[in-house]
């Protein structure tokens, strides 16, 4: 397995980041980022990702649940969105595909805790992150 080019924060050392990630077929490449004490990860934290993004097409409809949570369609027709950029249907599998994935931020190497971070259609403005305990969303947030 090839090991990921991570190149250290200078602003924040503890911070190490891959670019253009390859996230699957039919995904745009993500940004993936890992906590670390300021060593550079190694061969074993590039196994977590690889693990995670094996799994994205379960984690993503995981995370379409809480994706959810923060969405109305009267909201968004409201603001003049589309039609077609909206949900057809309010169910997970609808916001898991029109959810983009942009970001993996894990909170260590060994992966225990993360953060998917989202784009959606309706919204340019903000990202909406989904973090996971264990391999299981449990909460998210919307940023700027």
């Amino acid at each position: 397995m090839a090991r990921f080019n991570f190149t250290q924060d200078l602003e924040e050392p503890d911070l190490w980041a891959a670019e253009n990630v390859a996230a699957g077929a039919g995904r745009p490449p993500i940004h993936v980022m890992i906590q670390t004490d300021g060593e550079e990860p190694d061969s074993s934290a590039s196994k977590v990702v690889k693990a995670i993004i094996d799994n994205l097409d379960e984690q993503i409809l995981a995370a379409a649940e809480f994706l959810l949570d923060n969405y109305s369609y009267e909201h968004y027709k409201k603001l003049g969105i589309e039609d077609d950029q909206l949900l057809k249907e309010e169910t997970a599998e609808a916001m898991a595909e029109k959810a983009v994935l942009r970001a993996l931020w894990l909170f260590d190497e060994d992966g225990d805790g993360y953060e998917l971070w989202f784009t959606l259609p309706w919204d340019p403005v903000h990202t909406y992150d989904v973090e996971f305990e264990d391999g299981a969303p449990v909460s998210c947030s919307v940023n700027d």
